[in-house]
C-alpha cells in the first residue's frame, strides 16, 4: 500500500517534470580505458516555466477577498458541507487530484463550511450571498471580482480546471 506522503511526492515529481540525475556519457578511448565526457551544460531558456504554487485554501472570506484583489488573482469560492455525499466526494476525489494540487495558475482559493455549527455558523447567510442553491457550490470569480463560472452540485477535475481556465484568461 503506498502511503498518502509517497503518493503526494510522486505525483509533484511527475507533475514538475523531475527526473533522476543521467549519468554523464562515456567515451571509449582506443587503447585506454573509457573517460567520462562532461555533460553539455542546460541551455538558458528565454522564459522560465512558470512556478507551481500548491493548493491552499483559505477560510477567511475577508483575507481571501482582499489576497485576491490585492495580487490580482482570480477567487474561487467552493461551498460545502459534512453532511454533503457530493461535498465529500469531491473533497476526497477532485480537491486531492494532483492536477488541481499542482496546477499552474495563481489563483486564491476560499472553502466555505456550511456545516451546521461549524465554524461559520451562518450556513443560511453565506448560501444566500453566494446564490448557492445546491451543496456544493463552486464559483471562480476573475481577477476583477466578476464571476465567469458557476458548478453546482458536483464535479469533476476537469469541469474544476476549465473554470479556472476561464478566469485566467479573462482579459
Amino acid at each position: 500500500m503506498i502511503h498518502n506522503r509517497a503518493f503526494f511526492l510522486a505525483a509533484c515529481l511527475v507533475a514538475c517534470g523531475a527526473r533522476p540525475p543521467e549519468a554523464p556519457p562515456v567515451v571509449a578511448i582506443p587503447g585506454d580505458a573509457p573517460a567520462p565526457v562532461a555533460a553539455a551544460a542546460p541551455r538558458d531558456d528565454p522564459k522560465p516555466p512558470p512556478r507551481i504554487r500548491p493548493w491552499v485554501w483559505e477560510t477567511d472570506e475577508p483575507r481571501a477577498r482582499a489576497r485576491a484583489s490585492r495580487e490580482g488573482l482570480p477567487l474561487l469560492v467552493h461551498l460545502s458541507a459534512d453532511w454533503s455525499a457530493a461535498s465529500l466526494m469531491m473533497a476526497r476525489e477532485v480537491w486531492s487530484d494532483p492536477r488541481i494540487l499542482l496546477q499552474r495558475t495563481p489563483l486564491v482559493a476560499l472553502r466555505i463550511d456550511l456545516t451546521d455549527g461549524s465554524a461559520s455558523p451562518d450556513a443560511e447567510l453565506w448560501a444566500e450571498r453566494y446564490g448557492a442553491r445546491v451543496v456544493p457550490t463552486t464559483i471562480v470569480f476573475d481577477a476583477e471580482g466578476r464571476e465567469v463560472a458557476r458548478i453546482d452540485g458536483a464535479c469533476t477535475v476537469e469541469d474544476v480546471l476549465a473554470a479556472i481556465g476561464r478566469a485566467a484568461a479573462d482579459p
